[in-house]
């Protein structure tokens, strides 16, 4: 079937698509730091939600564009933040590989997404938790994890009932007790960003041909997980137990097979000098911290035409973009609004020109963003030869809400809080030209 809906048009413009919505846990008013993930018990029936909602937003998105799109030669983008994917446990766990609910997961998008309309779609669905634990109930009764749970919580109730320079020293206390927890451990925690496309995706060096791919994260926020949870269960995913795995970038970070962990893809079929371009997807923290700049060579070797940054919490970065000339940046993010702003906005300091938009409010908001690349950096060194941006007009962006949808297990309030979130649409009539990609 995807063969059959592959075009064979030239794409020369891109539209950029986020779905704004909260996608960290639900905030506890009674317990000191306490937070639950929301969700279903069964992992494949919140998967299959999951994506019900997604379908349902892209739907949103869809019929909003102009008539004929597929085969327009504008190529959409779909963006989805960080942590879209996750379960009641923070990590969706499995005992064997043969369990690994990622094959899942990407057997279900396939299934949503494959209709003829969504022939020029690239979708990057956020990103999915994951955890391999052999024995679930040795974990989470093992001293280690009960000692660190406690000692955070007492932390946490100190930090909640002092003032002044001794708030400061616990909390001081708590950050340093978790960098330690960091260091060692006590379950590796893969998170993966969902890619799919009709569109073949491919690496510089090897001919994959591939429909879907995953890149992971490599640093691990203070964030990323619940510290406490409210409720008494003993049996979720929490800051200080986890840890991601280390990824070895000494030799770049181009993709050499669909599902490894690199960062960098291909995509051809595009009205470039060389017929392609370049993706780099960095998850949240991973920009924050350079993880592409750093591996971005004189030469540019290591820069991409489309950057995207799925995040919790994050935003565009300028020393950390490497996106080549007239290339984009493309931020989505699901924990924070970057100012009091509603509607499109316009962020103007010298060399940083590029649009955001807020969605929500307080602390259930989400963001997206969109810049494009002027001059380009040089080097892997974030403090200097940074890029600067060209001025993107609030022109042609546009906000849909999002209706509720109908699922086939619960209602969306069981999966996410903060709201149904918005469609935030760059480029919503004709896409921004791909002239003068280098």
């Amino acid at each position: 079937m995807l063969e059959k809906t592959q075009t064979s048009k030239s794409f020369n413009a891109i539209r950029f698509i986020a779905y704004c919505l909260f996608t960290g846990p639900k905030v506890s008013d009674e317990v000191a730091g306490g937070e639950s993930y929301l969700g279903n018990e069964d992992q494949q029936i919140d998967i299959a939600a999951r994506i019900e909602i997604l379908k349902n937003a892209v739907d949103t998105a869809r019929a909003q564009l102009p008539a004929e799109d597929s085969t327009s030669g504008v190529i959409n983008v779909f963006m989805a933040p960080e942590f879209y994917f996750h379960g009641t446990r923070g990590a969706y766990l499995y005992a064997s590989a043969e369990q690994d609910p990622l094959p899942y997961l990407l057997q279900q998008v396939q299934q949503s997404f494959s209709d003829a309309v969504y022939a020029n779609w690239l979708f990057v669905f956020g990103t999915a938790v994951t955890a391999h634990v052999a024995n679930v109930e040795r974990l989470f009764a093992s001293e280690s994890v009960r000692a660190r749970n406690a000692i955070v919580k007492t932390l946490l109730e100190q930090k909640k009932q002092t003032f002044g320079p001794t708030e400061q020293l616990v909390a001081s206390t708590l950050s340093n007790f978790l960098t330690a927890c960091h260091a060692s451990p006590d379950v590796t925690v893969r998170d993966r960003a969902v890619i799919f496309s009709q569109i073949k995706l491919d690496t510089p060096s090897h001919h994959l041909a591939s429909n879907s791919m995953t890149t992971e994260k490599y640093f691990l926020s203070g964030e990323d997980f619940i510290l406490c949870e409210p409720t008494g269960r003993n049996d979720v995913i929490t800051e200080q137990m986890a840890g991601y795995a280390h990824i070895d970038l000494s030799n770049g970070d181009i993709k050499k097979m669909a599902f490894d962990n690199y960062a960098i893809f291909r995509q051809y079929g595009f009205d470039t000098p060389d017929g392609f371009v370049d993706y780099g997807v960095e998850i949240c923290l991973d920009h924050d911290d350079a993880r592409l700049r750093s591996n971005l060579g004189t030469d540019g070797s290591g820069s991409v035409v489309l950057q995207l940054i799925p995040s919790y919490g994050s935003a565009i970065i300028q020393s950390n973009v490497v996106a080549c000339a007239n290339g984009f940046v493309f931020n989505c993010d699901g924990q924070m609004v970057l100012d009091s702003t509603t509607g499109v906005q316009e962020y103007g300091a010298p060399g940083s020109e590029f649009l955001y938009i807020n969605s929500g409010t307080g602390q259930y908001g989400s963001h997206s963003q969109l810049a494009q690349v002027c001059n380009p950096a040089i080097g892997g060194d974030p403090k200097f030869s940074c890029a600067s941006f060209s001025n993107i007009t609030t022109m042609d962006v546009a906000i849909f809400p999002v209706s509720n949808p109908v699922l086939q297990v619960g209602k969306f309030e069981d999966y996410f809080i903060g709201g149904n979130g918005a469609i935030h649409i760059y480029g919503l009539k004709t896409g921004y030209t791909l002239t003068g990609v280098v």
